[in-house]
């Protein structure tokens, strides 16, 4: 599970004691450690206290020797990588890095309440952490003697990536954990507390049953506060989430907004993992009391509505979510596609293409008219519309643009029409 680990040292204290935890990682075996060099470094000369004058590659290979050796002496692989971050993109050249060597875990150590450090802890840390195709953990201080994971707090929003995560501590054999819900604003929310409450229960009796010792808290307020408040009063030694969360897992966000504001204010090592999921998608034609859904994602494009007498709507629907339409309206001489639209939260997975494949099989019998935007004609081109002057819409059809007087080109609009079935 975290069999080899990515470790980004820059030789200060924090990475030391970042190295230090390292052997507490349930399933380490090997170490990957990475020093990046910034070009702009390579002209001169670095000093490594108590060592004499060397070149940045020279120096971070003698840094890297004592550290090595530690780990080495927990009983672990260890393999050093110095790599030279193009452009003094030093989050990039840790990324490469880790696309090379396919850790299962990246470490990089942080201070204080931001992720901050001497070198390169900071932005950086944030960079790899948003751009991170792995699990990734931010290192701080643990109590002495403490390792990392004897005691985790794991935060809890019911969703298919929090379970994930308790799923691996209990691969991970964490003797205990600590689950916690945060039910969102402080004013009356008995019922939801309630539910929370019960719903952590069944939880902690599937941990307890593999001989997990398990601790339940619902908060209230802010769900970042909530985590990191929690963490400080259960004596947690980690703090162990999804990087996405209910609300954005289902969305193209790289990382959600609560594990990003853990990782950022969080006085404990966090570890984010990143979920392997299977997300559940059904294209299907909505029924006419779903219509309020497709015109919710319409506010963002022209607040369309929709009209069960005249339209047969279609969606993608993304773990029970409709995530992206297309409809087909019925006029009086013709059919016509339109309100195609994905938000910009849920493009790049094709969910457009699925919407439109399910609209041309049930309604493709018959021809289709359409407008596309220019930058889209292509697109709709590989479903079988071809591209049609003006005067061959159905008059109907064609008097929905009336308003560019003709000049189709300069509204950005190309007419478009795929043929219907030869009875």
């Amino acid at each position: 599970m975290f069999e080899r680990i990515l470790c980004a040292t820059d030789f200060s204290r924090s990475s030391e004691a970042t190295t230090a935890l390292i052997p507490g990682i349930p399933t380490a075996k090997e170490v990957v450690l990475t020093y990046v060099i910034d070009p702009a470094d390579t002209s001169y000369s670095i000093w490594i206290p108590g060592r004499p004058r060397a070149v940045p590659k020279e120096a971070a290979e003698a840094a890297m020797a004592k550290e090595k050796q530690e780990l080495l002496g927990a009983g672990l692989a260890v393999t050093e990588h110095v790599a030279v971050a193009e452009g003094g993109n030093i989050a990039g050249a840790i990324l490469a890095v880790a696309q090379e060597v396919r850790p299962s875990l990246i470490v990089m150590g942080a201070r204080g309440r931001t992720i901050i450090s001497d070198f390169f802890l900071g932005s950086v840390s944030a960079g790899v952490l948003e751009r991170a195709r792995t699990h990734m953990l931010i290192a701080r201080a643990t109590p002495e003697g403490a390792d990392p994971f004897s005691r985790v707090l794991c935060p809890v929003d019911f969703s298919k990536p929090s379970l994930q995560v308790l799923s691996m501590l209990r691969r991970l054999r964490v003797p205990d954990v600590v689950l916690v819900h945060v039910v969102a604003g402080n004013g009356e929310a008995g019922e939801a507390v309630r539910d929370a409450e019960a719903r952590l229960q069944d939880l902690k009796n599937t941990l307890e049953a593999a001989g997990v010792r398990v601790e339940t808290r619902v908060a209230r307020g802010q769900a970042v506060e909530g985590i990191c408040t929690a963490a400080e009063e259960s004596g947690a030694t980690l703090i162990m989430l999804p990087r996405l969360g209910r609300t954005d897992y289902i969305t193209n966000k790289p990382i959600g907004s609560v594990a990003a504001g853990v990782a950022k204010q969080a006085r404990h090592s966090v570890c984010v993992i990143f979920p392997a999921l299977d997300l559940e998608i059904a294209v299907r034609e909505l029924n006419a009391d779903e219509f309020p859904l497709a015109e919710k994602i319409w506010t963002h494009y022209h607040q369309q509505t929709g009209d069960p007498e005249r339209d047969r709507i279609f969606g993608v629907f993304v773990e029970g979510s409709l995530v992206s339409v297309a409809r087909c309206r019925a006029h009086p001489d013709g059919l016509e596609v339109d309100g195609v639209f994905t938000p910009t939260e849920y493009r790049g997975r094709g969910y457009a293409k699925r919407t439109v494949d399910a609209l041309v099989a049930a309604c493709g019998n018959e021809t289709l008219y359409m407008h596309s935007t220019l930058e889209l004609v292509t697109f709709y081109g590989s479903f079988g519309f071809v591209s049609i002057p003006e005067d061959n819409l159905p008059p109907t059809i064609r008097a929905r643009f009336d308003f560019a007087l003709g000049d189709m080109k300069s509204a950005n609009v190309q007419p478009m029409m795929r043929p219907g079935k030869t009875p």
